[in-house]
């Protein structure tokens, strides 16, 4: 009898295959239980690459089979995974932990504390989110992120370093929902979307994706920056949040727990 915890991936982008990648050579200790996404010729793909003995199944049947559930789709589906987990927890409790990677859904999300399966939020590309979260402990003032990219990281195109957004985390998510996940991680960490502040800039003399985080209260100040690849196969998405998915995974089976 197979004792890993079953785990299904939800969205088989770069990031669901940088999880089953990881799954496959044992660097994670889960069995790929299934795969679910909207597209099934790329569930399927993953599936035949990394486990062929995984299922490629609909949403709630994927949920059903697993203890871990992680989303790494898009935004938009976050509200459905966390329902569809919900449902199922309270049916057969399971799963118990849903991993969400595309943080940014969780503003679509109610009632995140009530009972059911735990949801964690990784760090994805940003540091500094259990500075910030001892932060809040004594009470934080404020918190500033500014995110830097390449312009084709954004789908833009300009000659010189470009504001391109100014304002809160709840609104620049509306506006770029696939690439600020960091500021909505960071706002949960935090003093929320509406008060975190965020600058949004596409330079195009830069070739990594850069966040520099200030963070001010009681206990002090702290600052941080951030400067990560781009994923090679998907340049809106940042190396190190595909490798913070893996590493949230280790943690959930770590005896040692550290930060």
């Amino acid at each position: 009898m197979n004792s890993l915890p079953a785990l299904t991936i939800v969205g088989a982008g770069c990031i669901g295959r940088r999880i089953a990648q990881a799954i496959a050579q044992r660097e994670l200790a889960y069995s790929l239980a299934a795969v679910s996404d909207i597209e099934q010729s790329a569930a399927e793909q993953l599936r035949d690459e990394y486990a062929p003995e995984a299922a490629v199944l609909g949403l709630e049947a994927a949920t059903a089979l697993c203890d871990v559930l992680v989303e790494c789709a898009a935004g938009a589906a976050v509200p459905a995974v966390v329902d569809a987990a919900r449902l199922s927890y309270e049916e057969d409790r399971r799963p118990g932990h849903v991993l969400i990677m595309s943080v940014g859904g969780l503003l679509g999300v109610s009632e995140l504390e009530t009972p059911g399966p735990v949801i964690h939020v990784p760090s994805g590309a940003l540091g500094g989110l259990d500075a910030v979260q001892a932060m809040k402990v004594a009470g934080l003032d404020e918190v500033i992120l500014t995110s830097s990219k390449p312009p084709q990281g954004l789908g833009l195109e300009v000659a010189e370093r470009t504001v391109v957004f100014e304002g809160s985390a709840a609104e620049v998510i509306k506006l770029y929902p696939k690439n600020v996940n960091v500021a909505i991680a960071l706002s949960l960490a935090g003093i929320g979307a509406e008060r975190t502040k965020v600058q949004l800039v596409a330079d195009p003399a830069i070739e990594r994706n850069t966040h520099h985080l200030v963070a001010r209260g009681a206990a002090g100040e702290v600052e941080f920056i951030s400067r990560n690849m781009p994923f090679p196969e998907n340049p809106r998405t940042s190396y190190l949040a595909a490798l913070s998915a893996v590493a949230a995974l280790k943690r959930l089976t770590a005896q040692l727990q550290v930060g």
